[in-house]
């Protein structure tokens, strides 16, 4: 046999074992996985959404076959099956194995399976049970290395004095995700036209400033020569935190002169400046740009650490004082990254870093978009919204400032702190049931047990987390199946006419029936459940008893989260949030909100020992945020990048 033949041969060989293995898989994972859960609804006697599964096979040749695969797939990672209407349910080991079946032969069958849990918004649908296995730390980082492009209020403290009338960077707020995110910001031809604009226009006031210091040096007897390298070092220093080299001094005299002498004086300055700042070095960030290691994994340089480091913390570029600490060479950078961090978190005088801890309990509650929600007035009470998010600020901060058991007191704190005084002042306590002739104090308010608790309960939560007119128990399920339970939902579907009907005479509750329909419900009893027992509170957040005349239910039943704890009759609000607070997956699911936020990206299986040690250290110093994110930013993850293979 020749070695084509012998190569076709072992193709043949293997292509038929692959077959076998999957066949065998088949009849001893995935068969009794659709008899225990899938062919009751999806069968012989009932075909829910027309769909039937009990002929399904293990191969996958078919087209109309593997199509349904797929969607059963998608199903399965997303938690839409089995429908929390059934009588059991499959443990979560067992259904990542069928995902697994699912996704491996569809790729022998050459369909690719499209990846999500890279992307932004779709970081739960990596394991939780593996990520926090201990059987899983052993893994090594296998995020890649990333060119990530530094922030809107980055790139404007980088441009000092800069007038910035349309930020090319700047986005919307983010809906339920984080601002900074490594896959956030695109680059395209009309943002290289923006920032270039933006540099040459930054570039024509630094010039003129930067030809006083040149004609300056000129009457001190300095050569025009070494006055326009100083120019340059001093840009590079202001811009880039370092000097420059001399082939890069040499490159930008040249172009100064050229454009000099086509254009005048100072264009050519003008035109160096702008060049410095439109290098990669200043818009983006680099990490793991050297050689990997025998792991196969690449350490970021002191540099890059640095630099990474000050963008995590602070949205400055590093300070002279950072970029010291890491030429250091004598420490290991794990011991400097911990140093710096809490060196950064304790600095009263320049709070950026504390204050970045506030903006991760914004964005991860979204409660700023309080003051985007618009509200119709209503007599005798004045809506505004800044004031309750300031209020809630408030609570965050102080909450951080003492930094023991952090998510568990802002899920179950009854100690608000309250700024604005009467309908007067543009805010009226009466949104948190508080007479109108209350008097405002700068100590915390705290509220009877079967009234507030928590931000789940305070207005600026609430008012974020509803409609113009009316709650939106929708909204807050869905919050909560993602930010405290790690759940998936899909996408509402295009085709879908998501409203309730408009019917005065019946509560939000009643006129959510419409969403107890089959082919809606089976991603509404993910939500809806979750967020009925805040009908508490109206859509102004202000405490209630009756909605149209009608004693408010706040009754609800959880089923199916997989979490241990949390499924069950709910009576209140507070019943749910007791149990969310006390639940060890919950804390574990904050853990994993707070690495993407200052790591910028989804975590993945190489992750699996910086979760477990970072939630180890919040465990271990009483719930401390500081303690958490010292971990993060001095963890392998932080540290390595995944090498080429």
């Amino acid at each position: 046999m020749n070695s084509i033949g012998r190569s076709t041969f072992l193709v043949s060989v293997l292509f038929l074992y692959g077959a076998v293995a999957a066949d065998e898989e088949f009849s001893r994972e995935v068969r009794p996985f659709l008899e225990n859960y899938c062919i009751s609804c999806h069968g012989p006697q009932k075909q829910k959404g027309r769909i039937r599964v009990d002929h399904l096979t293990a191969s996958m040749k078919d087209r109309k076959q593997a199509e349904l695969w797929a969607r059963m797939l998608e199903a399965l990672e997303f938690g839409e099956m089995p429908s929390d209407r059934a009588k059991k349910f499959p443990t979560r080991k067992e259904a990542r194995l069928v995902q697994g079946w699912i996704a491996r032969t569809l790729e022998a069958q050459g369909l690719a399976v499209k990846e999500k849990s890279d992307k932004e918004g779709f970081g739960n649908l990596v394991s939780h049970e593996l990520l926090f296995s201990p059987a899983e730390s052993r893994r090594t980082v296998d995020a890649a290395a990333r060119l990530w492009r530094i922030t809107p209020r980055a790139l404007a403290n980088i441009l000092r004095g800069a007038r910035v009338v349309s930020n090319p960077f700047d986005l919307e707020k983010p809906h339920g995700n984080f601002r900074d995110f490594k896959g956030k910001y695109p680059f395209n031809s009309l943002m290289a036209e923006q920032i270039t604009e933006l540099a040459l226009s930054h570039s024509h006031k630094e010039a003129r400033n930067a030809r006083k210091m040149i004609k300056a040096l000129r009457e001190k007897g300095v050569k025009i020569e070494a006055a326009n390298q100083e120019a340059i070092k001093r840009q590079y220093n202001n811009v880039l935190r370092r000097s420059p080299t001399e082939q890069e001094v040499m490159s930008l005299l040249g172009l100064l002169r050229k454009v000099d002498a086509e254009l005048g004086i100072p264009r050519g300055l003008q035109a160096v400046y702008a060049a410095i700042i439109l290098q990669p070095e200043t818009l983006f960030r680099f990490e793991g740009t050297g050689e990997a290691d025998g792991a196969n994994v690449v350490a970021l340089s002191r540099r890059e650490l640095a630099t990474s480091l000050s963008f995590a913390l602070t949205d400055l570029p590093p300070e002279t004082h950072l970029f010291r600490a890491f030429e250091n060479e004598a420490l290991p950078v794990r011991d400097i990254l911990r140093v710096e961090v809490r060196r950064l978190l304790a600095d009263k005088k320049r709070p950026y870093a504390s204050k970045r801890l506030l903006q991760f309990f914004q964005e991860y509650f979204d409660y700023e978009k309080a003051a985007d929600v618009f509200k119709d007035k209503i007599e005798g009470h004045t809506h505004w919204a800044p004031a309750l998010v300031y209020d809630l600020d408030t609570l965050v901060s102080r909450t951080l400032e003492k930094d023991r058991q952090v998510l568990r007191t802002l899920l179950t704190t009854r100690e608000y702190y309250i700024h604005i005084g009467s309908h007067r002042d543009l805010g009226s306590p009466l949104t948190y049931n508080l007479s109108p002739d209350w008097k405002p104090t700068r100590h915390s308010v705290r509220f009877p047990k079967d009234q507030r608790m928590g931000v789940l309960t305070h207005p600026a939560w609430l008012v974020a987390h509803s409609g113009n007119f009316d709650n939106d128990p929708i909204r807050r399920g869905r919050w909560i199946r993602y930010k405290l339970l790690g759940g998936t939902i899909p996408d509402l579907p295009i085709t879908v006419d998501a409203k309730l009907p408009d019917d005065k005479k019946m509560t939000l509750r009643e006129r959510m029936h419409v969403t107890r329909e089959e082919q809606c419900y089976k991603c509404h009893s993910k939500m809806n459940p979750l967020g009925l027992p805040f009908e508490q509170y109206d859509h102004l957040g202000r405490f209630r008893f009756n909605e149209l005349e009608k004693p408010v239910d706040t009754t609800s039943r959880i089923v199916n989260t997989g979490v241990a704890g949390i499924d069950g009759a709910i009576e209140t609000p507070f019943e749910l949030i007791e149990r969310l607070a006390a639940s060890k997956h919950c804390e574990q699911v904050f853990v994993r909100y707070v690495f993407r936020f200052f790591l910028g990206r989804n975590e993945t299986l190489g992750d699996a020992k910086t979760l477990q040690e970072a939630h180890k250290a919040y465990v271990d110093t009483a719930g401390s945020m500081k303690a958490l994110v010292v971990s993060l930013l001095s963890s392998d993850s932080f540290l390595y990048r995944a090498g080429t293979r």
